[in-house]
């Protein structure tokens, strides 16, 4: 069973216009990429993020979007303003899947996706605009959706990263349980009610942060060792695992 998740102060008020910008941005995109919304981007950047290394802005903006951020923002001042508030629910997404945090509690949600929430309008324009019928309607525009598409389209870009282990090996079943409740999200509507829904989305959320420490279990060791490069005990570990180095490779010394 989940635990409840911690509860977060209120949002200040420049919290409150970021999260606007943020929209905002997203819903422009989508002008240009129908893929693209809010919670598309939200479970891509979280994917990223849950990752085995630490990728700048440069790689995953133009992985993530191809061309189209440019073509949507063509204005330089209007690009730097867009690029700010994609990085601006970027870096809160990072505190979220922190290592040296998740590592502590580690069966505890505290991912918070951005989840859309679409009304019968919405399904209704999705049918009226010809992308398909009601019942189709009804399951790609279901909360959670969108972010599990985004979260998985992540692992496909950067798949040389995203390694998948043998599930008989090891601990890889570890790996597959986790990625399998994240893919689940996107099943057919079967009928279950909102609290059903909410709790499929707080256990992929848990999945994302499992994955974040798979990843730290298996951090690709350092290919070198100079004696006279340690770093100190309380600075990031040189294997990019996201841990201090006393929790990580400097455990054992």
């Amino acid at each position: 069973m989940l635990q409840e998740q911690h509860p977060m102060p209120a949002p200040t008020a420049a919290e409150q216009a970021a999260a606007t910008d943020y929209e905002r941005v997203c819903w422009r995109l989508g002008g240009f990429d129908g893929r693209v919304s809010p919670e598309w981007v939200d479970g891509y950047l979280t994917g990223v993020l849950a990752g085995p290394r630490a990728i700048a802005l440069e790689q995953w903006l133009p992985a993530m979007l191809g061309d189209t951020f440019e073509r949507t923002f063509a204005d330089p001042s209007d690009a730097r303003h867009a690029q700010r508030a994609l990085s601006s629910r970027w870096r809160e997404l990072a505190q979220q899947l922190d290592a040296e945090a998740l590592v502590d509690d580690p069966d505890t949600v505290v991912l918070e996706p951005w989840i859309v929430a679409y009304e019968d309008a919405d399904r209704e324009a999705f049918v009226a605009q010809g992308h398909g019928d009601a019942q189709l309607a009804r399951d790609e525009l279901r909360s959670g959706v969108a972010w599990s598409r985004g979260f998985v389209a992540a692992t496909e870009d950067f798949n040389a990263d995203w390694v998948v282990p043998d599930a008989a090996a090891g601990d890889g079943e570890r790996f597959h349980h986790a990625f399998d409740r994240i893919r689940a999200l996107q099943a057919p509507a079967d009928g279950g009610g909102v609290d059903e829904r909410d709790q499929q989305i707080d256990e992929a959320c848990l999945a994302a942060q499992q994955l974040r420490l798979y990843w730290v279990d298996h951090a690709p060791r350092p290919t070198t060792r100079r004696v006279d490069a340690q770093p100190g005990r309380n600075e990031p570990c040189p294997c990019g695992s996201g841990l201090k180095f006393k929790k990580c490779h400097g455990a054992a010394r």
